[in-house]
């Protein structure tokens, strides 16, 4: 009996499999394309949020290169101090490459010269780092205070140097950083976001290929709603940048390091506290190479500063003062000489600087330089300049506790509970050395252990383990630790 035909004998069934199989895949495709449209177009653009995140990590990665730079600076500068931060790229000259800091932005702090704040780009490429950028695919732009950047360097460095900026709240009035002194930020690191306005990011004659657009602030940097223009801050002197919410016309983000932020991090170098001991030693050599070579007797040593002076930042502030004899280390010893007739009124430089520390190198010349508001020297009466040869600790020396007769102590002080800004805190020594160690004549205390504090005595006896002053001829000093 002849079987029953199947719709599979019949000679078009092919075909319907054929055509089956092909709307199964149109409509495969036809969802993946609607996965693809629905991801690409309705989820592709991130929200705020999301590129606040994204924001708020290159900020954040931003400082940490930047405190990394300041803390790590006395590595990459061998006869330097930690604490500097890089100018930023400014885009000049042409010759450096994008992301590298402008080899100098603006005249230098000293301190009767205020010297400039910078604003320009983030300097990646001199931190080692890729080119950061927002959320909005911007990249960072980044300000330095000129008592923190390193070039030209400011006269002084170290843990009390206070920076040039306040960070304003979005009402242009309240400070969120930077009420005090010791509170001002060092560098500040901003997010423009995306453009507004008149903003014109495209290239131009001085454009960033990597980044993309130019270097003109304005083109990305916004007026809060202070206002206070971020693109155009005080470039001498105190400047001030706004934190505020986002608005139609602002949407700035920005990031801030305080003196604070880098200190806490240089402090915790292990090797800080042996370049003070020995930053300490050598300016106890120097002061006691002080009288030349020839006499045995004669071994005055000169006055010290005063404690009020007139500035703290340029060395040649320091000047030795008549019957002073307890202050800060003397660079100009004038009015010592006037007395003992000795020539050459520089005293702590090298030799080869026309000072008188033969035993000077270069990180010695910048570390003094630095932290020479944290040296102090007392001078036995039995060793000044108008006590008249022959010089011995026959009586009035100074003692460290309550043992020893020295000629002079070089005391290196420590980091301060707080900062020691203005004149008038410098001035005081109890800001710096517990009691019994502001003035001559006394018993003098050794520092606290890890305290970042050193002393130094300068010994008219021959001492064990000390370098001997002058190094050859007739010695006259031994130098030790107390």
């Amino acid at each position: 009996m002849p079987r029953c035909r199947t719709i599979a004998d019949r000679p078009w069934a092919p075909r319907l499999r054929q055509r089956g199989v092909g709307l199964l895949v149109i409509l495969i495709i036809a969802g993946v394309l609607g996965v693809v449209f629905v991801t690409t177009v309705v989820g592709s653009a991130p929200d705020d949020a999301d590129r606040d995140i994204a924001t708020q990590a290159a900020l954040a990665r931003a400082k940490e290169a930047l405190i990394a730079y300041a803390v790590t600076y006395m590595d990459s500068h061998p006869n330097d101090v930690p604490g500097y931060l890089p100018c930023p790229d400014l885009g000049t000259p042409s010759s450096l490459r994008e992301g590298a800091a402008s080899g100098t932005c603006g005249a230098a702090y000293t301190g009767p010269v205020i010297g400039d704040n910078s604003l320009g780009r983030l300097p990646w490429y001199t931190l080692d780092i890729e080119p950061l950028r927002d959320g909005y695919g911007e990249c960072l732009w980044y300000a330095v205070a000129s008592t923190y950047k390193n070039s030209p360097q400011p006269a002084i460095l170290n843990w009390d140097s206070e920076g040039r900026f306040q960070i304003m709240g979005p009402n242009g009035s309240t400070v969120l950083a930077g009420a005090t002194a010791a509170d001002l930020v060092v560098a500040v690191v901003i997010a423009p976001g995306a453009a507004f306005g008149s903003q014109v990011r495209g290239a131009d004659a001085t454009s960033a290929p990597s980044c993309g657009g130019n270097y003109t602030a304005s083109n990305y940097l916004d007026t809060g709603p202070g206002p206070i223009d971020n693109a155009a801050p005080t470039i001498a002197g105190q400047a001030q940048f706004v934190q505020g919410a986002r608005t139609n016309t602002f949407n700035d983000r920005l990031i801030y390091i305080t003196a604070r932020d880098i200190w806490n991090a240089v402090a915790r170098r292990t090797d800080l506290q042996a370049r003070f001991t020995t930053l300490t030693r050598q300016v106890a050599v120097c002061i006691a190479s002080y009288t030349p070579a020839g006499s045995s007797t004669d071994k005055r040593l000169p006055w010290a500063v005063d404690l009020p002076q007139p500035g703290y930042t340029l060395a040649t502030q320091y000047e030795d003062v008549t019957n002073n004899e307890f202050g800060r280390v003397p660079y100009d010893i004038d009015k010592s000489n006037d007395v003992t007739g000795f020539s050459n009124d520089t005293l702590m430089a090298s030799s080869a600087a026309g000072g008188r520390c033969s035993l000077w190198g270069t990180w010695e010349d910048a570390w003094w330089k630095n932290w020479k508001d944290h040296l102090f020297y007392g001078v036995s009466s039995r060793f000044e300049p108008n006590d008249a040869p022959p010089n011995s600790c026959s009586s009035n020396c100074l003692r460290v506790n309550g043992s020893g007769n020295y000629a002079g102590i070089v005391l290196f002080a420590g980091r301060g509970a707080t900062m020691r800004t203005s004149s008038s805190q410098k001035g005081n020594a109890t800001n710096y050395l517990s009691n019994e160690n502001t003035d001559a004549d006394d018993d003098y205390t050794s520092p606290a252990a890890g305290a970042f504090s050193s002393i130094y005595c300068i010994n008219p006896s021959s001492a064990g383990g000390a370098t001997l002053v002058p190094p050859s001829g007739i010695t006259k000093f031994w130098v030790h630790a107390c």
